[in-house]
């Protein structure tokens, strides 16, 4: 596994980089009105990113997905705003499940659009839960040659700006457990209500609003792979966002690093800067270890999904678990560094507010601890000449002998 940028990918870095500096100026503005920025949006499409990583046959530019981590990377490192960078995750989880899974008509009819910037959704979360796809009540019934949808997804990223997305629901008539099914449909028409965007803590740049479907006419160019066919589809674009989790994690450390570095060593207490004092390079030093965790692990978790490993699943949710926990540990960590100044309504507590996003978004942190326990216990073997230890009892000592 190599975790260095060759020379295509240091270019892609950079050039990323200095366009999420657009981002982070609009960030506040953003923040405060809870909208995406479009105008950075577009920019960012128009020069390609979305096409990286998809072949040239379907208007790509032939790419890896290693290339486009390292524009997602340079991206983070200078963005500023973490709600833009996990539409940004979403929207290639979109294009990755269609180039995998779509037909050439599906493709046809929505990979341009994508590839273009047109937004999309991945809507599973249902007010009966979120992870526990199990629970999900949003259903396709048969009608004629074709399928009625109706029920209500909510906390939908994206879902105030989105054309059309992929649907996780039932088709109730497969049968209980063999049932759920992936749908990719526009959002437009009579039978789609869009709800009211929520207001949320952090991450506001990426509004989040519920997606209500009432007898929407389905057909079977808007099913992904076979009916039923849902979880295996959902687990692997899952497991691919949280394996980018990583990249955007790292990035958007190195920026915290980078302006907490300078404010420390330009204020001055006691006599010399706040660097001097161990106690805040160990703050510093957490985080840069952090980034290094961060980026490594989404390296590797793209490894074993190429190569389907078995344990693939493990590494994209430890990957997911340690983006989530240390770009908070990191934010706190600049919060703390500017003291009063990093407390303000401003740049610093927005970055603190959206991480604490980032271990709901995608999964939870526990969930992900759920994840990974699962597989550990499905994938687990045992020796069998292991054998129970025995209990050790410590003796009596011998009294030793009185003098005569």
């Amino acid at each position: 596994m190599s975790v260095c940028r060759n020379k295509y990918q240091e270019n892609l870095f950079k050039k990323y980089a200095e366009l999420g500096k657009g981002v982070a100026r609009s960030a506040n503005k953003n923040d405060a009105a809870a909208t995406l920025d479009e105008d950075s949006w577009k920019a960012v499409s128009h020069e390609g990113i979305w096409r990286i990583a998809v072949p040239i046959e379907h208007g790509g530019l032939g790419g890896t997905w290693i290339d486009a981590i390292a524009a997602l990377e340079g991206l983070s490192t200078t963005a500023e705003d973490l709600g833009f960078l996990v539409t940004t995750l979403g929207h290639l989880g979109s294009i990755k499940v269609l180039l995998d899974e779509g037909t050439p008509r599906q493709k046809a009819r929505w990979l341009p659009r994508l590839l273009d910037g047109v937004i999309g959704v991945t809507a599973m979360t249902e007010k009966t839960g979120g992870s526990d796809l199990s629970k999900m009540q949003l259903s396709a019934h048969e009608d004629g040659d074709g399928y009625l949808l109706t029920g209500k997804k909510v906390h939908i990223t994206n879902a105030p700006v989105a054309k059309f997305g992929m649907i996780a629901g039932r088709v109730p008539s497969l049968g209980n457990k063999k049932d759920i099914t992936l749908f990719f449909l526009d959002l437009d028409g009579p039978n789609v209500h869009i709800g009211e965007t929520e207001d949320n803590l952090g991450i506001r740049t990426s509004p989040t609003a519920s997606i209500e479907f009432a007898s929407m006419p389905l057909n079977d160019e808007n099913i992904i792979g076979k009916p039923g066919d849902g979880l295996r589809i959902l687990y692997h674009v899952i497991s691919f966002e949280r394996a980018l989790y990583g990249a955007m994690a790292a990035g958007m450390i190195e920026n915290h690093i980078m302006r907490s570095s300078k404010r420390v060593t330009d204020r001055e207490a006691f006599g010399r800067p706040l660097s001097a004092n161990q106690y805040i390079q160990g703050r510093l030093t957490d985080m840069k270890m952090a980034s290094i965790v961060c980026r490594t692990l989404t390296y590797a978790a793209f490894e074993e999904l190429e190569a389907g490993a078995p344990t693939a699943s493990i590494l994209c949710s430890a990957t997911k678990y340690f983006a989530g926990e240390n770009l908070v540990m990191s934010a706190g960590n600049m919060v703390q560094l500017f003291g009063h100044l990093g407390y303000g309504n401003n740049e610093i507590s927005r970055m603190m507010r959206d991480a604490l996003g980032m271990r709901i978004a995608g999964g939870t942190s526990d969930i992900q601890r759920v994840n990974i326990f699962n597989n550990m216990s499905r994938l687990q073997t045992y020796n069998e000449d292991l054998v129970e230890p025995q209990v050790s009892t410590i003796k009596e000592p011998t009294p030793m002998m009185s003098p005569a």
